[in-house]
Protein backbone atom coordinates (compact mmCIF):
# COMPACT_ATOMS: atom_id res chain seq x y z
CA UNK A 1 0.00 0.00 0.00
CA UNK A 2 1.26 3.65 -0.67
CA UNK A 3 1.25 5.55 2.05
CA UNK A 4 0.44 9.50 1.05
CA UNK A 5 3.46 11.85 1.58
CA UNK A 6 0.96 14.05 4.03
CA UNK A 7 1.07 11.01 6.41
CA UNK A 8 4.67 10.43 6.54
CA UNK A 9 5.37 13.51 8.97
CA UNK A 10 5.04 12.52 12.73
CA UNK A 11 5.61 13.55 16.09
CA UNK A 12 6.98 10.17 16.52
CA UNK A 13 9.64 10.34 14.00
CA UNK A 14 11.60 12.52 11.72
CA UNK A 15 9.57 12.87 8.50
CA UNK A 16 10.64 10.38 5.51
CA UNK A 17 9.04 11.06 2.39
CA UNK A 18 6.99 7.67 1.32
CA UNK A 19 8.14 7.42 -1.64
CA UNK A 20 11.78 7.83 -0.57
CA UNK A 21 10.86 4.97 2.07
CA UNK A 22 11.15 1.28 0.04
CA UNK A 23 11.08 -1.79 1.94
CA UNK A 24 14.63 -3.26 2.31
CA UNK A 25 16.64 -0.06 1.99
CA UNK A 26 19.50 1.72 3.30
CA UNK A 27 16.61 3.92 5.59
CA UNK A 28 15.94 0.66 7.47
CA UNK A 29 19.48 -0.26 7.84
CA UNK A 30 20.13 3.48 10.48
CA UNK A 31 16.74 1.56 12.00
CA UNK A 32 18.59 -1.49 12.50
CA UNK A 33 22.09 0.59 13.89
CA UNK A 34 19.64 2.33 16.57
CA UNK A 35 17.72 -0.78 17.44
CA UNK A 36 20.92 -2.54 18.40
CA UNK A 37 22.28 0.10 20.45
CA UNK A 38 18.72 0.57 22.42
CA UNK A 39 18.78 -3.51 23.15
CA UNK A 40 22.37 -3.51 23.97
CA UNK A 41 21.54 -1.32 26.86
CA UNK A 42 17.95 -2.26 27.54
CA UNK A 43 16.93 -3.65 30.57
CA UNK A 44 17.11 -7.22 28.99
CA UNK A 45 20.84 -7.21 28.98
CA UNK A 46 21.61 -4.52 32.35
CA UNK A 47 19.30 -6.74 34.62
CA UNK A 48 19.19 -10.45 32.88
CA UNK A 49 22.73 -11.20 31.62
CA UNK A 50 23.77 -9.44 34.46
CA UNK A 51 21.90 -10.60 37.04
CA UNK A 52 24.14 -13.75 38.51
CA UNK A 53 27.27 -11.26 38.69
CA UNK A 54 25.01 -8.36 40.04
CA UNK A 55 23.06 -10.02 42.44
CA UNK A 56 25.90 -12.61 43.67
CA UNK A 57 27.90 -9.78 45.32
CA UNK A 58 24.78 -8.02 46.83
CA UNK A 59 23.86 -11.50 48.69
CA UNK A 60 27.24 -11.61 49.83
CA UNK A 61 27.14 -8.45 51.22
CA UNK A 62 23.70 -8.52 52.89
CA UNK A 63 23.49 -12.40 53.55
CA UNK A 64 20.89 -13.75 51.35
CA UNK A 65 20.54 -17.34 50.50
CA UNK A 66 20.53 -18.53 47.09
CA UNK A 67 16.62 -19.14 46.77
CA UNK A 68 16.43 -15.25 48.24
CA UNK A 69 18.64 -14.02 45.59
CA UNK A 70 16.88 -15.83 42.79
CA UNK A 71 13.66 -14.57 44.21
CA UNK A 72 14.69 -11.32 43.04
CA UNK A 73 14.35 -12.65 39.56
CA UNK A 74 11.12 -13.84 39.49
CA UNK A 75 9.68 -10.70 40.77
CA UNK A 76 11.41 -9.01 37.79
CA UNK A 77 10.12 -11.28 35.59
CA UNK A 78 6.38 -11.40 37.24
CA UNK A 79 6.72 -7.42 36.80
CA UNK A 80 8.24 -8.06 33.52
CA UNK A 81 4.72 -10.11 32.39
CA UNK A 82 2.86 -6.92 33.53
CA UNK A 83 4.35 -4.19 32.23
CA UNK A 84 5.59 -5.78 28.55
CA UNK A 85 1.96 -5.88 27.01
CA UNK A 86 1.03 -2.71 28.22
CA UNK A 87 4.36 -0.89 26.60
CA UNK A 88 3.21 -3.16 23.26
CA UNK A 89 -0.30 -1.44 23.39
CA UNK A 90 1.11 2.16 23.85
CA UNK A 91 3.31 1.31 20.98
CA UNK A 92 0.72 0.20 18.72
CA UNK A 93 -0.96 2.98 19.74
CA UNK A 94 1.36 6.08 19.96
CA UNK A 95 4.81 4.86 18.25
CA UNK A 96 7.79 2.52 19.27
CA UNK A 97 9.94 5.38 19.25
CA UNK A 98 8.42 7.53 22.39
CA UNK A 99 8.23 3.91 24.00
CA UNK A 100 11.67 3.61 23.85
CA UNK A 101 12.80 6.85 24.94
CA UNK A 102 10.66 7.33 27.71
CA UNK A 103 10.98 3.86 29.05
CA UNK A 104 14.73 4.32 28.83
CA UNK A 105 14.57 7.39 30.97
CA UNK A 106 12.78 5.02 33.48
CA UNK A 107 15.36 2.43 33.34
CA UNK A 108 17.95 5.20 34.61
CA UNK A 109 15.77 6.40 37.57
CA UNK A 110 15.06 2.76 38.17
CA UNK A 111 18.87 2.10 38.49
CA UNK A 112 19.10 5.02 40.72
CA UNK A 113 16.56 3.84 42.68
CA UNK A 114 18.45 0.22 43.20
CA UNK A 115 22.05 1.84 43.64
CA UNK A 116 20.45 3.83 46.91
CA UNK A 117 18.78 0.41 48.35
CA UNK A 118 19.67 -0.39 51.96
CA UNK A 119 19.84 -3.84 53.29
CA UNK A 120 15.92 -4.65 53.27
CA UNK A 121 15.05 -7.57 51.01
CA UNK A 122 11.66 -6.05 50.73
CA UNK A 123 12.85 -2.64 49.23
CA UNK A 124 15.18 -4.64 47.01
CA UNK A 125 12.56 -6.45 45.63
CA UNK A 126 10.38 -3.58 45.09
CA UNK A 127 13.40 -1.94 42.85
CA UNK A 128 13.73 -5.04 40.57
CA UNK A 129 9.95 -4.82 39.89
CA UNK A 130 10.41 -0.99 39.35
CA UNK A 131 13.06 -1.89 36.71
CA UNK A 132 10.76 -4.34 34.95
CA UNK A 133 7.94 -2.05 34.99
CA UNK A 134 9.58 0.84 34.23
CA UNK A 135 11.49 -0.58 31.90
CA UNK A 136 10.09 -3.04 29.67
CA UNK A 137 9.58 -0.42 27.31
CA UNK A 138 13.01 -1.34 26.15
CA UNK A 139 12.68 -4.86 25.40
CA UNK A 140 12.60 -5.89 22.01
CA UNK A 141 9.14 -5.37 21.06
CA UNK A 142 9.12 -1.69 20.33
CA UNK A 143 12.68 -1.89 18.49
CA UNK A 144 11.00 -4.96 16.66
CA UNK A 145 8.41 -3.36 15.50
CA UNK A 146 10.26 -0.21 14.01
CA UNK A 147 12.77 -2.78 12.34
CA UNK A 148 9.88 -4.94 10.87
CA UNK A 149 8.34 -2.28 9.22
CA UNK A 150 11.37 -1.45 7.33
CA UNK A 151 12.00 -4.89 5.47
CA UNK A 152 10.34 -7.99 3.60
CA UNK A 153 12.33 -9.83 2.07
CA UNK A 154 15.66 -9.84 5.01
CA UNK A 155 13.43 -9.07 7.65
CA UNK A 156 14.70 -11.90 9.21
CA UNK A 157 18.35 -10.75 9.42
CA UNK A 158 17.57 -7.11 9.77
CA UNK A 159 15.71 -8.56 13.31
CA UNK A 160 19.16 -10.64 13.53
CA UNK A 161 21.63 -7.90 13.62
CA UNK A 162 19.27 -5.44 15.53
CA UNK A 163 19.32 -8.12 18.06
CA UNK A 164 22.49 -8.53 18.36
CA UNK A 165 22.83 -5.89 20.17
CA UNK A 166 21.31 -8.21 23.41
CA UNK A 167 24.17 -10.86 22.73
CA UNK A 168 27.05 -8.17 22.64
CA UNK A 169 25.53 -6.34 25.77
CA UNK A 170 25.56 -10.54 27.11
CA UNK A 171 29.12 -10.87 26.21
CA UNK A 172 30.77 -7.75 27.61
CA UNK A 173 28.40 -6.77 30.30
CA UNK A 174 29.18 -9.62 32.57
CA UNK A 175 32.63 -9.48 32.69
CA UNK A 176 32.83 -5.40 32.66
CA UNK A 177 30.11 -5.66 35.44
CA UNK A 178 32.33 -8.30 37.33
CA UNK A 179 35.60 -6.11 37.54
CA UNK A 180 33.46 -2.92 38.54
CA UNK A 181 32.28 -5.23 41.12
CA UNK A 182 35.97 -6.54 42.79
CA UNK A 183 37.12 -2.69 42.18
CA UNK A 184 34.23 -0.43 43.62
CA UNK A 185 31.26 -2.76 44.70
CA UNK A 186 27.72 -3.32 43.15
CA UNK A 187 26.44 -0.09 43.42
CA UNK A 188 29.17 1.30 40.75
CA UNK A 189 27.81 -0.88 38.42
CA UNK A 190 24.23 1.34 38.70
CA UNK A 191 26.07 4.49 38.59
CA UNK A 192 27.65 2.86 35.44
CA UNK A 193 24.18 1.81 34.18
CA UNK A 194 22.39 5.15 34.60
CA UNK A 195 25.62 6.99 32.51
CA UNK A 196 25.45 4.97 29.04
CA UNK A 197 21.73 5.31 28.84
CA UNK A 198 21.38 8.70 29.45
CA UNK A 199 24.80 9.19 27.06
CA UNK A 200 24.38 6.61 24.50
CA UNK A 201 21.33 4.96 24.63
CA UNK A 202 18.83 8.34 24.84
CA UNK A 203 20.74 10.17 21.75
CA UNK A 204 20.96 7.14 20.07
CA UNK A 205 16.88 7.04 19.48
CA UNK A 206 16.03 10.59 19.47
CA UNK A 207 18.34 11.05 16.22
CA UNK A 208 17.92 7.30 14.39
CA UNK A 209 15.15 5.87 15.17
CA UNK A 210 11.91 6.07 13.19
CA UNK A 211 8.53 4.30 11.91
CA UNK A 212 8.15 3.79 8.38
CA UNK A 213 5.78 5.66 6.48
CA UNK A 214 3.30 2.73 6.27
CA UNK A 215 3.74 1.98 9.71
CA UNK A 216 2.80 5.82 10.44
CA UNK A 217 -0.04 5.70 8.12
CA UNK A 218 -1.55 2.58 9.73
CA UNK A 219 -1.68 4.67 13.45
CA UNK A 220 -3.06 7.45 11.54
CA UNK A 221 -6.27 5.84 10.81
CA UNK A 222 -8.83 6.53 13.44
CA UNK A 223 -9.67 3.12 15.16
CA UNK A 224 -7.12 0.88 14.62
CA UNK A 225 -8.90 -2.82 15.73
CA UNK A 226 -6.03 -3.82 17.71
CA UNK A 227 -8.21 -5.46 20.50
CA UNK A 228 -10.03 -7.10 17.51
CA UNK A 229 -6.92 -8.53 15.86
CA UNK A 230 -5.79 -9.91 19.25
CA UNK A 231 -8.82 -11.68 19.96
CA UNK A 232 -8.87 -13.24 16.49
CA UNK A 233 -5.30 -14.54 17.67
CA UNK A 234 -6.67 -15.79 20.87
CA UNK A 235 -8.73 -18.33 18.63
CA UNK A 236 -6.36 -19.70 16.30
CA UNK A 237 -4.11 -22.65 17.44
CA UNK A 238 -0.87 -21.69 16.35
CA UNK A 239 -0.96 -19.07 18.88
CA UNK A 240 -1.30 -21.60 21.91
CA UNK A 241 1.42 -23.21 20.75
CA UNK A 242 3.98 -19.96 20.59
CA UNK A 243 2.48 -19.37 23.78
CA UNK A 244 3.63 -23.00 25.25
CA UNK A 245 6.98 -22.43 23.54
CA UNK A 246 7.54 -19.20 24.66
CA UNK A 247 7.02 -19.88 28.39
CA UNK A 248 8.68 -23.14 28.44
CA UNK A 249 11.92 -21.90 26.73
CA UNK A 250 11.90 -18.58 28.86
CA UNK A 251 12.23 -20.63 32.03
CA UNK A 252 14.70 -22.98 31.25
CA UNK A 253 16.99 -20.09 29.61
CA UNK A 254 16.52 -17.92 31.96
CA UNK A 255 17.09 -20.62 34.58
CA UNK A 256 20.21 -21.50 32.83
CA UNK A 257 21.71 -18.07 32.22
CA UNK A 258 21.06 -17.18 36.14
CA UNK A 259 22.29 -19.85 37.47
CA UNK A 260 25.08 -20.45 34.91
CA UNK A 261 27.95 -17.98 37.22
CA UNK A 262 26.85 -19.39 40.31
CA UNK A 263 27.05 -23.24 39.05
CA UNK A 264 30.75 -23.06 37.23
CA UNK A 265 31.52 -21.25 40.64
CA UNK A 266 29.97 -24.33 42.43
CA UNK A 267 32.56 -25.95 40.52
CA UNK A 268 35.47 -24.33 41.62
CA UNK A 269 35.53 -21.50 39.32
CA UNK A 270 36.42 -17.86 40.42
CA UNK A 271 33.57 -14.99 39.27
CA UNK A 272 35.96 -13.79 37.07
CA UNK A 273 36.69 -16.64 35.73
CA UNK A 274 32.99 -17.52 35.74
CA UNK A 275 31.58 -14.14 33.91
CA UNK A 276 34.07 -15.32 31.55
CA UNK A 277 32.39 -18.39 30.11
CA UNK A 278 29.30 -16.48 30.55
CA UNK A 279 30.72 -13.88 28.22
CA UNK A 280 31.07 -17.00 25.72
CA UNK A 281 27.39 -17.46 25.98
CA UNK A 282 26.85 -14.11 24.86
CA UNK A 283 28.93 -14.49 22.00
CA UNK A 284 27.22 -17.58 20.67
CA UNK A 285 24.26 -15.66 21.06
CA UNK A 286 24.95 -12.93 18.45
CA UNK A 287 26.18 -16.25 15.96
CA UNK A 288 22.50 -17.54 17.11
CA UNK A 289 20.96 -14.08 15.86
CA UNK A 290 23.39 -13.73 12.80
CA UNK A 291 23.24 -17.08 11.22
CA UNK A 292 19.37 -17.67 12.56
CA UNK A 293 17.91 -14.48 10.95
CA UNK A 294 19.91 -14.95 7.81
CA UNK A 295 18.34 -18.64 7.68
CA UNK A 296 14.95 -17.32 8.63
CA UNK A 297 14.44 -15.51 5.44
CA UNK A 298 15.46 -19.02 3.49
CA UNK A 299 14.07 -21.68 5.70
CA UNK A 300 10.54 -22.30 7.22
CA UNK A 301 10.99 -20.61 10.88
CA UNK A 302 10.30 -23.03 13.14
CA UNK A 303 12.62 -25.83 11.12
CA UNK A 304 15.30 -23.86 12.10
CA UNK A 305 14.48 -23.37 15.38
CA UNK A 306 14.09 -27.32 15.78
CA UNK A 307 18.12 -27.61 14.64
CA UNK A 308 18.94 -24.72 17.39
CA UNK A 309 16.94 -26.37 20.48
CA UNK A 310 18.95 -29.99 19.37
CA UNK A 311 22.03 -28.44 19.69
CA UNK A 312 21.08 -26.63 23.51
CA UNK A 313 19.19 -29.84 24.36
CA UNK A 314 22.78 -31.53 23.86
CA UNK A 315 24.70 -28.83 25.96
CA UNK A 316 22.57 -29.33 28.17
CA UNK A 317 23.49 -32.78 28.77
CA UNK A 318 27.24 -32.31 28.76
CA UNK A 319 27.28 -29.76 31.06
CA UNK A 320 25.54 -32.48 33.22
CA UNK A 321 28.12 -35.05 33.17
CA UNK A 322 31.61 -33.30 32.86
CA UNK A 323 33.06 -30.19 34.19
CA UNK A 324 35.53 -29.21 32.08
CA UNK A 325 36.22 -26.11 30.18
CA UNK A 326 35.34 -27.77 26.92
CA UNK A 327 31.77 -29.23 28.83
CA UNK A 328 31.24 -25.23 29.88
CA UNK A 329 32.17 -23.76 26.61
CA UNK A 330 29.74 -26.60 24.48
CA UNK A 331 26.92 -25.61 26.95
CA UNK A 332 27.50 -22.00 26.89
CA UNK A 333 27.41 -22.37 23.09
CA UNK A 334 23.78 -24.36 23.04
CA UNK A 335 22.29 -21.61 25.29
CA UNK A 336 23.51 -18.74 23.89
CA UNK A 337 22.19 -20.14 20.40
CA UNK A 338 18.94 -20.63 21.64
CA UNK A 339 18.49 -17.26 23.33
CA UNK A 340 20.03 -15.41 20.53
CA UNK A 341 17.08 -17.21 18.12
CA UNK A 342 14.37 -17.82 19.93
CA UNK A 343 13.29 -13.79 20.51
CA UNK A 344 14.02 -13.33 16.88
CA UNK A 345 12.17 -15.77 16.06
CA UNK A 346 8.81 -14.53 18.31
CA UNK A 347 8.99 -11.47 16.31
CA UNK A 348 9.70 -12.89 13.11
CA UNK A 349 7.39 -15.45 12.83
CA UNK A 350 4.66 -13.13 14.66
CA UNK A 351 5.55 -10.77 11.62
CA UNK A 352 4.32 -13.02 9.28
CA UNK A 353 0.89 -14.87 11.08
CA UNK A 354 -0.55 -11.79 12.45
CA UNK A 355 -2.15 -8.17 11.22
CA UNK A 356 0.88 -5.36 11.39
CA UNK A 357 -1.77 -3.30 13.61
CA UNK A 358 -0.84 -5.20 16.37
CA UNK A 359 2.63 -6.60 15.96
CA UNK A 360 3.95 -5.14 19.14
CA UNK A 361 0.78 -5.64 21.37
CA UNK A 362 0.93 -9.50 20.13
CA UNK A 363 5.14 -9.61 20.33
CA UNK A 364 4.81 -8.31 23.79
CA UNK A 365 2.13 -10.57 24.90
CA UNK A 366 4.69 -13.83 23.61
CA UNK A 367 7.05 -11.98 25.40
CA UNK A 368 4.88 -11.92 28.63
CA UNK A 369 4.53 -15.51 28.08
CA UNK A 370 9.04 -15.35 28.08
CA UNK A 371 9.23 -13.60 31.22
CA UNK A 372 6.54 -15.50 33.45
CA UNK A 373 8.04 -18.66 32.21
CA UNK A 374 11.18 -16.97 33.38
CA UNK A 375 9.64 -16.10 36.62
CA UNK A 376 9.10 -19.57 37.18
CA UNK A 377 11.82 -21.27 35.83
CA UNK A 378 15.15 -19.77 38.05
CA UNK A 379 12.84 -20.65 41.01
CA UNK A 380 12.36 -23.93 40.39
CA UNK A 381 15.48 -24.25 39.33
CA UNK A 382 17.53 -23.30 42.55
CA UNK A 383 14.52 -25.16 44.64
CA UNK A 384 15.94 -28.17 42.84
CA UNK A 385 19.33 -27.72 43.03
CA UNK A 386 18.90 -27.23 46.80
CA UNK A 387 16.57 -29.97 46.92
CA UNK A 388 18.79 -32.51 45.32
CA UNK A 389 22.20 -30.67 46.71
CA UNK A 390 23.26 -30.52 43.06
CA UNK A 391 22.99 -29.18 39.56
CA UNK A 392 22.26 -32.73 37.57
CA UNK A 393 18.92 -33.20 37.96
CA UNK A 394 17.61 -30.10 37.24
CA UNK A 395 19.81 -29.78 34.29
CA UNK A 396 18.62 -33.69 32.59
CA UNK A 397 15.13 -31.94 33.41
CA UNK A 398 16.14 -28.55 31.32
CA UNK A 399 17.64 -30.90 28.48
CA UNK A 400 14.36 -33.17 27.91
CA UNK A 401 12.79 -30.09 27.99
CA UNK A 402 14.30 -28.79 25.64
CA UNK A 403 14.07 -31.78 23.20
CA UNK A 404 10.34 -31.67 23.63
CA UNK A 405 10.25 -28.06 22.53
CA UNK A 406 12.15 -28.90 19.48
CA UNK A 407 9.19 -31.27 18.60
CA UNK A 408 6.66 -28.92 19.28
CA UNK A 409 7.61 -26.72 16.60
CA UNK A 410 6.16 -29.38 14.13
CA UNK A 411 2.71 -28.45 15.54
CA UNK A 412 3.16 -24.74 13.86
CA UNK A 413 1.51 -23.92 10.46
CA UNK A 414 2.71 -22.69 6.95
CA UNK A 415 2.92 -19.28 6.40
CA UNK A 416 -0.74 -17.53 5.61
CA UNK A 417 -0.81 -16.08 1.89
CA UNK A 418 -0.60 -12.74 2.94
CA UNK A 419 2.35 -13.03 4.59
Amino acid sequence: MTVPIAMAGNADSPDVPAAAAAKDSWQGWTVVAAAFVGMLLSVGVLVVYSFGVLTSSMAAEFGWSNVQRTGLFVSFSLCTTLGGPVWGTVADRFGPRRVAIISSMLLAASFAALAAVPNELLLVHLAFAALALLGSGTLPAAYASLVVGWFDRRRGLALGIAMIGVGVGAAVVPPLAAKIISLHGWRAVCLVYIAVILLVSLPCAAMFLRSHPEQRGRRAKAGLPIGKVVAGAMTQHRTWVLAVFAFMTGGILLASVTNFVPLLQSRGETLVHAAQYQSVLGMSLILGRLVGGALLDRIFAPRVVTAILLVTAIGFLVLREANTPAAYILAAIGIGMAIGLEIDFLAFIVSRYYERTAFATIFALFFAMYALGAAAGPALFAWSVQASAGYGPALLACSLITFMMSLLMFALPRYPSHA
